[in-house]
């Protein structure tokens, strides 16, 4: 147990590195920093490509246990609890503080924004929504019986290939998005722990220019660079997912194996609450460094962001605890991180 629970970890920290590093490069190229346009558009589309739906596949990973342990009703009434509450107050604060910022804001978020916030995902926030979905849909086909895995294996494909292309309730990203989580549940029932099955060293060190390789052909040779979470090109997305997939997986079963790099593990651990705050926290940097520092550097802009992207949203989260008052992440004084 605690060795998957290791390499687990390890892969949630190497996905929010990559969620935080992709946020604050678009945020910083849209706000005028001298990022080369080329640069960040293939950086862009590959990264997209596939470090959301890592996220959804440890999920599904992870969600027969939970699922047995406590029943559809307690399981569905407790993602409601654990996701839409912190939805709903960090969509508030980020958005308020966009409003009250306007001046750095590139959203231009408006007061008839903040009311659509419980229906309109703001932002990186429409994942807990997706995410959200992706457990109740799980919950209620898992009522099929001996027929669930199928029912599940159909919706998942007829979702992605036919998206439903609505922001609302972040439905777009939920069936774009669920076919990788049920990839998980599959191989979790008919594998067992993917521990056994883990890639070697140098499998994991070859995926690596295999993936970028084949990014960059993509985006260069035969569509132009775009979020393949559109829905528009579904077997790219699904080839480039798939590969991102098994390099973290690989990656972050060695460094458990070895336990390197255990800070990235801590990341993986506050994974939740990194998502949550980041992006107040890397913008805010950047505010900071252009405003106070008139720093153009784009180096140091990232590597600065996401300093403060990743490790801030920690120590807010410990103050919060230590003054006893845990509210901004959870409603109550039972732990989130694992929802991630």
């Amino acid at each position: 147990m605690a060795q998957r629970t290791d390499w687990v970890d390890y892969g949630k920290g190497l996905g929010i590195i990559l969620v935080v590093y992709a946020h604050l490069l678009s945020s910083g190229y849209h706000a005028g920093l001298q990022i080369q346009e080329h640069f960040f558009l293939l950086s862009d589309s590959i990264v997209y490509s596939f470090h959301m739906p890592f996220f959804f596949f440890l999920a599904g990973l992870l969600v027969e246990e939970s699922y047995n342990k406590r029943g559809t009703r307690e399981f569905v009434l407790g993602k409601i609890k654990f996701l839409v509450y912190p939805y709903l107050i960090w969509s508030f604060v980020q958005a308020g503080s966009e409003l009250l910022f306007s001046e750095h804001s590139l959203r231009g978020v408006t007061v008839s924004d903040i009311w659509t916030i419980p229906y309109l995902p703001l932002a990186q926030f429409w994942y807990l929504y997706a995410l959200l979905w992706m457990y109740v849909v799980y919950a209620l086909l898992r009522k099929f019986g001996e027929f669930a895995l199928t029912a599940m294996m159909v919706s998942a494909c007829l979702l992605f290939c036919f998206p439903i292309n609505t922001e609302i309730l972040a439905l777009h990203g939920f069936s774009t998005g669920f076919i990788f989580f049920v990839f998980a549940v599959l191989i979790k029932k008919y594998l067992g722990g993917l521990e056994r099955y883990s890639l070697s060293p140098w499998a994991t060190v070859v995926l690596l220019p295999v993936l970028l390789g084949t990014g960059y052909y993509i985006f260069e040779k035969r569509i132009e660079p775009t979020r393949l979470t559109n829905g528009l090109h579904p077997f790219y997305f699904l080839f480039l997912a798939v590969l991102g997939i098994t390099f973290c997986l690989g990656l972050a079963q060695f460094l458990a194996r070895k336990k390197y790099c255990q800070v990235i593990q801590s990341l993986g651990i506050y994974s939740l609450q990194i998502y949550l705050v980041h992006m107040l926290a890397g913008v805010g940097a950047r505010v900071v460094l252009l405003n106070f520092f008139h720093i153009q550097n784009p180096l140091v802009h990232m590597m600065i962001g996401l300093g403060a992207g990743l490790f801030a949203p920690i120590i807010f989260y410990k103050i919060a605890l230590k003054m006893d008052f845990p509210y901004f992440f959870e409603p109550g004084r039972d732990k989130i991180k694992c929802l991630m």
